[in-house]
């Protein structure tokens, strides 16, 4: 199954990792005093947990001096997905690491 944390961090990581790391390189040539990142992605999915966490750590090896802002979206109590616990603990623990503010909502919908 690809609902999880392992999926997006090192298969979609590896497929996608190249064109971020590349078009975010791209933008910072055009800024002049950059200041840091924000990165809001959903933490109860496979794909957005582990494919945020590989972007917080990308963004953490290419500019460690700029800042990384992360809003993580926690699934709801009520959230059928199995693995989402599982997702959510192991990106946290990424951003706890790499994040410099960390700024948790909730989808309670």
């Amino acid at each position: 199954a690809g609902n999880n944390w392992a999926h997006g961090y090192f298969e979609y990581g590896k497929i996608v990792g190249p064109k971020f790391e590349e078009a975010i390189r791209i933008a910072m040539e055009q800024c002049d005093t950059p200041q840091g990142f924000c990165l809001i992605f959903s933490v109860g999915g496979g794909t957005g947990s582990g494919l945020g966490s590989y972007c917080v750590e990308s963004l953490a090896d290419m500019y460690p001096q700029l800042g990384r802002f992360c809003v993580p979206v926690y699934p709801s109590a009520n959230d059928d997905v199995v693995t989402s616990p599982y997702n959510a603990l192991l990106a946290t623990t990424h951003m706890l690491d790499l994040a410099d503010c960390i700024v948790p909502l909730e989808n309670e919908a």
